[in-house]
């Protein structure tokens, strides 16, 4: 099951849920990570979340933690089409340390995939050409009968499992990923604030 938590408040009566971080509503295309401009930054660690990355403009974000962990959602602005459900949703489970641990949440019979209906098309357990970011330990390919596709990244940093959910329309699939490459080599975790 994807989470997409809420956020607790912070020690100290302080805030800690951030304003829902939103970019522009225009209906962009994907963003070429050269146009800089156009790249807003998400820092959850002002907030005291584990996580930070750029974004395209034309996308927004939320989440935050609570005791099953922290989840965050970058999901498209409405534009009126396919893209309108694509999102990257970044999910550190609390108390889980490895992509080992997670392998049976995502792909056991009450799992992740079973459970939204998708169909895997392949499992790579070794170094990806496409996903190169360290943290990265597994790749599972899906879609479904709705031309929906997708990833599951599972995979770990300074003990902490990560599980990365990637959703797209196949149509729109390589505007999905300009955009989602640019979360994905940005993504920054920061140890002190793990669940």
């Amino acid at each position: 099951m994807v989470i997409t938590a809420c956020a607790p408040n912070a020690p100290n009566d302080e805030t800690a849920v951030p304003p829902r971080a939103k970019g522009p509503s225009a209906t962009a295309e994907a963003i070429n990570p050269a146009n800089a401009g156009s790249l807003q930054t998400y820092d959850g660690t002002a907030y005291r979340y584990p996580i930070r990355a750029n974004y395209p403009a034309s996308m927004v974000v939320d989440g935050g933690c609570i005791g099953e962990g922290c989840g965050f959602s970058f999901t498209f602005a409405p534009r009126g089409n396919a893209m309108d459900n694509a999102r990257v949703h970044v999910f550190l489970p609390a108390g889980t340390a490895s992509a080992a641990d997670l392998e049976g949440s995502v792909m056991g019979p009450d799992g992740l995939i079973a459970g939204a209906g998708w169909t895997i098309n392949s499992i790579r357990s070794e170094r990806s050409e496409e996903f190169p970011y360290h943290w990265v330990k597994t790749v599972i390919s899906f879609s479904d009968t709705r031309e929906q596709a997708g990833y599951v990244l599972l995979g770990e940093t300074s003990g902490q499992a990560v599980q990365v959910l990637m959703t797209f329309p196949v149509e729109r699939a390589q505007a999905y990923r300009n955009d989602a490459g640019i979360i994905l080599e940005s993504l920054a975790f920061e140890e002190e604030w793990f669940p």
